[in-house]
């Protein structure tokens, strides 16, 4: 039994790590497209930029693609 929920566990940390990489590419994406823009995009324009079909890592790049975009205002 302790040798299936360590597997559980790693697996766990997996995909915490996979869905990690998903969020930075949302935060990439967002400081590559957004350089030069003036005023922050709505939902829509970034749904249709999130290359996820499905969540959750359909929202993990979203939430990266809105962080980007706040922490470019704040500069």
């Amino acid at each position: 039994m302790p040798r299936f929920s360590n597997r559980k566990i790693a697996m766990t940390d997996n995909d915490a790590f996979r869905l990690s990489r998903i969020e930075a590419q949302g935060w990439n994406a967002a400081r590559r497209i957004m350089v030069g823009e003036t005023r922050e995009p709505d939902d829509a324009r970034i749904a249709k930029l999130n290359p996820h079909p499905a969540d959750p890592e359909r929202a993990r790049w979203h939430a990266g693609f809105k962080n980007a975009v706040g922490a470019m205002e704040t500069k």
